[in-house]
């Protein structure tokens, strides 16, 4: 079944119809509880699969369509600006063999919020063949329960065995991959205080794993996600 498609423009919004506010992005059953490994409910699964994604040339797809007839490990980064989502997509790349997902019937695709337009240039930064989206109003982040808030302090905080570089550091590749690849800068990249997270959703309205971030660094290993989905 091939996704609803529907041009929009560079911030996600239908030319048809003037863009409204930005709606809250938490649900009121997450407003105050968060859990770092509750599974989505079937009820949290319908409403996210009614959103929808941008895809990178500017089509609008129900993000359902994305797991619907088939096992999708879900990534969610923070934004396309963050330094340590930057390191989290070379362990991607350097983990992940795309041939291995292909046999073992599993799809993979990132979800990001900001502006489509800022799609080509960040796979080309880590010549990813996964598929990257937008949720421009970070509405589906907030219905699948990911926070805008750390839930743990500095003092509580471990370095990830995926982040590569210092605070400095991480800032300076940012950059650098920027002007290699021609990132469009004055494009919308997302939500800053917005944290993601990874999880496995399909066949249809079944998730089998979730993970949402504590904190600015807390993306899940992926080795660890990939074996949840049966990989």
């Amino acid at each position: 079944m091939q996704p609803q498609q529907r041009l929009v423009d560079s911030n996600g919004q239908s030319s048809r119809k003037k863009p409204s506010s930005r709606p809250s992005t938490a649900p009121s059953n997450f407003a105050h509880v968060f859990d770092e490994n509750a599974l989505p409910t079937k009820r949290q699964l319908l409403d996210a699969a009614s959103c929808v994604v941008v895809a990178e040339n500017g089509i609008r797809v129900p993000f359902g369509d994305l797991f619907r007839e088939q096992k999708t490990v879900v990534i969610f980064i923070r934004h396309f600006w963050c330094p340590l989502c930057q390191d989290y997509m070379f362990s991607i790349a350097n983990t992940v063999d795309p041939q291995v997902l292909k046999q073992s019937g599993i799809n993979l695709v990132i979800i990001s919020n900001g502006s489509y337009n800022m799609i080509r240039s960040y796979r080309q930064i880590f010549r990813t063949p996964y598929a990257v989206y937008t949720d421009p109003s970070s509405r589906i982040y907030g219905i699948l329960g990911m926070t805008v808030k750390a839930v743990e302090s500095k003092a509580e905080q471990r370095r990830s065995s995926y982040v590569r570089h210092s605070r400095a550091g991480g800032i300076a590749m940012v950059i650098a991959n920027a002007l290699r690849v021609g990132m469009p800068v004055w494009e919308k990249a997302g939500d800053p205080t917005q944290l993601g997270g990874e999880f496995v959703l399909g066949p249809g309205m079944t998730a089998s794993y979730a993970h949402r971030m504590r904190s600015r660094s807390s993306h899940a290993p992926i080795v660890r996600v990939l074996t949840a989905a049966g990989v």
